[in-house]
């Protein structure tokens, strides 16, 4: 073969099968050349071969090691998810046909298999992305898997004993998992209704004037917000809250998004650590009298505080370093996107904002409530969601929000980008939009990951699993409350953290007195250890639903800074008690 046709041939390989490949198929000088003009690699790679046979060959090898990794890993990706899928219907077919009954009644058994579900599902959902398997579904077959087997234990068809246990157990499951649904479903209610009524775009417009256009001041002004907003409200709502505002404020930086997602959620959970009504776990403690007001806000608020400010300080840095590391064609680029933002700003009208006002007292009213009158968080937020829905029907609002005709007689109709503009009609349906509108674009597969989450976690607390755990966590810390506390956040990571300060309270409730520093500790270390991991706090797992963010992502950017932020939390606690008491 002439050297022409061989050449012509390289390059009909080198053109289907990239440039990389054919390199990779050189030997390590031809791929040291890999920087050179495409001309000059071919040529290197010639070179290298006695002829066109041989390069082919190479080629043709490497192309082959490539299909038979992407096989071999599709074929363990596969038969990783048939044997665990496997396992937990093998599980519900062994409780549906009650054999063998053996295993079905032995005590021992039981909690071993309740755990080993429990983190099958886990793993399940850490590799969504991986097996192609939606997480909502993973949790709801783990989680009915769970009951039924505890169920059958029961025997509630033979005695009338078992029956009544049963259908005990599985109120205070439902219970639980019904209050925080219940909750969820109105706090997204209304918050999509504001975005959905463009009620933050006062908020954008704030942001925007605060950062001029300077994006890393995203972080500070963000994570602060829902640092002082769950205190006031529940951590739950300020993250759904600041979720809102961050994808209007950054827009379709999805890597930006995600970071500053994380920061919100250790923000939320550290923000609901110092204030008895920001944090389910310190309302209980609050609630039991473990705790007062005073005293868990001036000794939980520094902490809380580095809690939070570490992780920003560093992501901060983070997002610095990787600023600089753009070249100038990145950065003008980017200057010149966020000019057109700024540009392309929502108009604010009275409407807008008075959507906004109305959905802020709303939110706002659920603690008051609760504390005037004890009216339960869920109970509360249907009422907001009522309320917020009947004033935006209302023909006053309407015709109070039409948007005012400019000089040419039309109207003001600009709003944030990705929020539909409001249809126009005749009479009272001109320029309006509807609640019931907003409410379709509500996420329900985010709604049934929770309840098969809190469903799972209640099969553990019925099985005895979590206050086995919590005795174990006493033996090994040896009675070292910083150590049982240390542990205790750190478990609440993993599962949820209400059954095991439930289980602290009950074993050190009678001896310990109020507003001990066991007491206080608990509620740092439970509200913010569970930002270690995406599934270890509502408001982590609302990232996941809200804005897509990866369990591997979360550890691999996330987790590593939420646990140097717990730890200096706990040490700046111990400092305070050297220095105050």
């Amino acid at each position: 073969m002439e050297r022409p046709a061989v050449e012509f041939e390289m390059r009909e390989v080198l053109h289907a099968s990239g440039r990389e490949a054919a390199v990779a198929a050189a030997s390590p000088g031809a791929r040291d050349r890999a920087r050179l003009p495409q001309a000059d690699v071919e040529s290197a790679i010639f070179e290298e071969c006695e002829s066109f046979e041989q390069a082919s060959a190479k080629l043709s090898g490497n192309s082959q090691s490539s299909f038979d990794l992407s096989r071999a890993g599709f074929i363990l990706r596969r038969s990783f998810k048939v044997c665990c899928v496997t396992f937990v219907v093998s599980v519900f077919f062994v409780a549906v046909f009650g054999w063998p009954q053996g295993l079905i009644d032995d005590a021992n058994f039981k909690p071993s298999l309740m755990s080993c579900l429990f983190f099958i599902g886990l793993l399940l959902v850490v590799l969504e992305d991986h097996i192609g398997v939606n997480k909502s579904a993973i949790m709801l077959m783990v989680s009915a898997s769970m009951w039924t087997f505890l169920a059958v234990g029961y025997h509630p068809h033979e005695n009338r004993k078992g029956h009544d246990e049963l259908d005990h157990q599985l109120k205070h499951g439902l219970q639980d998992v019904g209050a925080i649904i219940l909750f969820l479903l109105p706090a997204m209610g209304v918050v999509e209704s504001i975005d959905h009524f463009d009620g933050f775009a006062v908020v954008t417009v704030t942001i925007s004037k605060l950062t001029r256009g300077r994006r890393e001041l995203l972080m500070p002004i963000l994570g602060t917000l829902c640092f002082f907003m769950s205190a006031v409200i529940d951590n739950l709502t300020a993250t759904i809250v600041c979720l809102k505002l961050l994808r209007h404020s950054v827009g379709n930086d999805r890597h930006l998004r995600h970071r500053i997602g994380g920061l919100i959620v250790m923000a939320a959970n550290a923000g609901g650590a110092w204030s008895p009504i920001g944090d389910v776990t310190t309302t209980m403690l609050w609630l039991s009298d473990k705790i007062t007001v005073t005293k868990t806000i001036s000794w939980l608020f520094l902490p809380s505080l580095v809690v939070m400010a570490l992780p920003l300080i560093g992501l901060s840095w983070e997002a610095r370093r990787e600023a600089r590391a753009r070249d100038a064609v990145a950065l003008r680029v980017s200057s010149w996107e966020e000019s057109l933002v700024e540009v392309s700003l929502p108009q604010v009208t009275r409407g807008k904002v008075a959507v906004l006002a109305t959905g802020v007292s709303c939110i706002l009213m659920v603690p008051v409530l609760k504390m005037a009158t004890g009216l339960p968080p869920y109970l509360g937020m249907l009422l907001a969601l009522g309320v917020l829905w009947f004033v935006t029907d209302t023909l006053a609002f309407k015709n109070f929000a039409k948007p005012k005709p400019t000089e040419h007689g039309s109207s003001l109709t600009c709003s944030t980008p990705g929020t539909p503009a409001p249809p126009l009609g005749h009479g009272e349906a001109a320029g309006s939009l509807s609640v019931v509108d907003a409410l379709h674009k509500m996420d329900l597969t985010g709604l049934l990951f929770f309840a098969g989450v809190l469903l799972a976690v209640g099969a553990l607390d019925t099985a005895g699993v979590l206050e086995r755990y919590a005795e174990l966590l006493v033996s090994w810390c040896g009675g070292s409350p910083i150590l049982i506390c240390t542990l205790l956040g750190v478990s609440s990571a993993v599962v949820d953290n209400v059954p095991l300060v439930q289980a602290a309270i009950n074993m050190f409730g009678a001896s310990t007195p109020t507003d001990d520093p066991l007491w206080q500790l608990v509620a740092l270390a439970a509200g913010s250890g569970g930002s270690i991991l995406s599934v270890g706090s509502i408001a982590g797992v609302t990232l996941m639903t809200m804005e897509g963010v990866g369990y591997l992502w979360y550890c691999r950017r996330i987790s590593g800074w939420a646990t140097l932020g717990f730890a200096a939390g706990l040490v700046v606690y111990q400092a305070e008690l050297l220095m105050f008491t």
